[in-house]
């Protein structure tokens, strides 16, 4: 009697591939990295259990035991996740440089294809047969060109476009963005709650918590500084007053009333006073804005006001003089509007030349 035969191993699931967002490509090549990069943010966000914190506050709690070796090898593997991402913040803005010059050659080359199709097509030939008296031929003698053309033309449509790259500047703002709370004229020295924690990037709140550093670059060519290092930036709602006046301390917390537990606490008195304040104004060193005579660095005087304006005006900002959230964001290279990459505007000598925000635009 014959064996029977062995039943067929099921064949192993096909992974399921998300949707392109709608306009996208289907055949976006940055796609993988937008979904690694999601994929790392809803870890951060998640927990193992229901009745367990978001991995990103576990990962800070060791804040409590900086001395410890297990403390001392997490704080260094999460900052040095936090600095990989500024790194790809980085590329990704240089690479969105290349491919709008790319994008141009790109239509050059599109523009190039239908001057040559149009010259060569039977059409073109008659009417420039007809114009010197010889008979209309019945076929483009050099016909075949069109077909050569449309397949370069195949071939440029493969180059990546620069709004490919939106997938992973989108993912980027959600791990890197911060929800600084609106002015409120009743904050004062001791304020300490300033940002919304559950809608600011969780890399950022990993910054915070262990003390990491972040590098703001992409100020251009031969800009001096080249780069920004923060480690406060962002963390407390400032505003034109001096030192003593503004918050001494910022902290994050996070939990119900009942079982609330800190995840951040940046002092700003003594040697801090005003840290978050000189780290803005070396971004603006970097992007070329001129410092005013006798500017204090760490003090939100009238001459970091006029200077906030400046950089509000270039981009495209309500001209407040205020470091909010859109100003802030944007220093950062994030744009709230778009919640997206955006590259911070170098400061030029003629500002009317550039956007206007809208009326009554508020941010």
């Amino acid at each position: 009697m014959p064996d029977t035969p062995a039943a067929p191993t099921p064949a192993a699931p096909t992974p399921a591939v998300p949707t392109p967002a709608p306009g996208e490509r289907p055949d976006n090549p940055f796609r993988a990295l937008a979904l690694l990069l999601s994929a790392v943010r809803e870890s951060l966000e998640g927990s193992k259990a229901p009745n367990k914190a978001p991995r990103w506050v576990r990962i800070v709690r060791v804040r409590e035991f900086k001395e410890d070796t297990i403390a001392s090898v997490v704080t260094t593997m999460a900052g040095g996740l936090v600095t990989a991402l500024g790194y790809m913040q980085r590329f990704t803005l240089d690479a969105t440089d290349l491919l709008i010059q790319g994008d141009a050659a790109k239509a050059l080359v599109e523009v190039s294809a239908e001057f040559v199709k149009k010259a060569t097509s039977k059409e073109f030939i008659n009417a420039l047969e007809l114009a010197i008296g010889q008979e209309p031929s019945a076929d483009s003698p050099i016909g075949s060109v069109a077909g050569v053309v449309d397949q370069i033309v195949k071939i440029a449509d493969k180059v990546p476009e620069p709004e490919d790259l939106e997938v992973i500047g989108r993912e980027l703002y959600k791990l890197l963005a911060i929800d600084l709370k609106p002015a409120d004229d009743a904050a004062d020295a001791s304020t300490t709650d300033h940002i919304e924690i559950d809608t600011t990037g969780k890399l950022r709140l990993l910054q915070w918590g262990l003390g990491s550093t972040f590098k703001v670059q992409n100020f251009g060519k031969g800009a001096t500084p080249s780069e920004a290092v923060l480690t406060a930036l962002g963390s407390r709602r400032v505003w034109q007053a001096d030192n003593a006046s503004l918050p001494q301390r910022s902290l994050g917390k996070w939990g119900d009333e009942a079982n609330q537990e800190t995840v951040f606490e940046l002092l700003f008195n003594g040697d801090k006073a005003g840290v978050d304040i000189a780290e803005a104004n070396t971004i603006l060193d970097g992007l070329g804005y001129p410092v005013p005579t006798g500017l204090d660095r760490k003090v939100f005087s009238d001459k970091f006001t006029e200077r906030l304006k400046s950089f509000q005006t270039i981009n495209g900002l309500e001209a407040n003089g205020k470091l909010d959230k859109a100003t802030l964001n944007r220093l950062l290279h994030l744009d709230t509007e778009t919640q997206s990459l955006k590259r911070a505007k170098r400061y030029k000598a003629d500002p009317e030349a550039a956007p206007s925000p809208a009326a009554g635009k508020k941010k």
